[in-house]
């Protein structure tokens, strides 16, 4: 009998167990939820794409974006980068990364620095025409799927044209896409390549790309001014999150670096 009984109790445990691998994990919750949703679609050259690529790396490492990250309720972020193109093509995304330190960012800009040797980029891949609709479909997915529970979820388009016809029936085009975050409760911001051909992409990005509450507009004067125009999103974003942590140190120290455009609304 006693053996009978401890033949039931580990099966009564194991059946604990099973159970309790079936039960749903608890996400965790960060400040903020941003995908980085680059163009890495035909019009980019190499030397343009690691523009943007070096330029998002440099803003993490930026000792002002990474006290903002920490000064947040949570004190942490949940960030990806996604490379998107046409929508007939492959996407590439790095992975999501939580950044709860100074060491933490560090390491994210150097996955970043990095991220175009793994991006398929140099092997002929990506290109064709402008998918920004698939692009903002993919990053809600990505969103969606993760691990992490944002209080805002946010995602960074950034790119050098407009939308062009899919290649196939089933593209999801802009119109859908800005349908499909509002019923996310995601907010879509967008970072304007201004070139010779699209001097005026800002407008369009503007009445065609974001949407959300308090959606916005960067200009990038070129992919020259990419740079900077990147660490200028990344504060405009974080900095909402801190404003309502009260952090008014991190604020101010913010305020400085962009004394004449920080709290101009587009």
């Amino acid at each position: 009998m006693a053996k009978f009984r401890r033949h039931l109790h580990s099966c009564f445990a194991a059946l604990l167990i099973g159970f309790a691998n079936l039960l749903p994990v608890s996400a965790a919750e960060v400040d903020l939820e941003l995908v980085l949703a680059m163009d890495g679609s035909g019009s980019i050259s190499e030397p343009e794409y690691i523009l943007q690529i070096e330029g998002t790396a440099a803003a993490f490492a930026d000792p002002a974006i990474q006290q903002a990250i920490l000064s947040g309720p949570t004190g942490r972020i949940a960030v990806s980068v996604l490379i998107w193109a046409d929508a007939a093509l492959p996407k590439f995304e790095s992975g999501w990364y939580v950044i709860d330190s100074v060491a933490s960012a560090n390491h994210f800009a150097a996955v970043v620095l990095n991220f175009h040797q793994h991006s398929g980029r140099r092997f002929g891949k990506g290109g064709g025409g402008t998918g920004i609709g698939e692009g903002i479909r993919y990053a809600l997915e990505m969103m969606r799927n993760n691990k992490h529970s944002g209080l805002r979820q946010v995602i960074d388009v950034s790119g050098d044209g407009v939308e062009t016809d899919p290649w196939f029936k089933n593209a999801v085009e802009l119109p859908l896409a800005r349908t499909m975050a509002k019923a996310q409760k995601a907010t879509v911001n967008g970072l304007a390549i201004l070139t010779r051909d699209f001097p005026r992409l800002d407008q369009y990005f503007r009445e065609q790309v974001i949407s959300g509450p308090g959606a916005f507009v960067v200009v990038a004067d070129g992919f020259e001014d990419f740079g900077r125009a990147i660490r200028e999103k990344l504060w405009r974003e974080i900095s909402q999150q801190v404003a309502r942590g009260g952090d008014n140190e991190v604020l101010s120290q913010m305020a400085a670096l962009h004394p004449q455009r920080q709290l101009k609304d587009d």
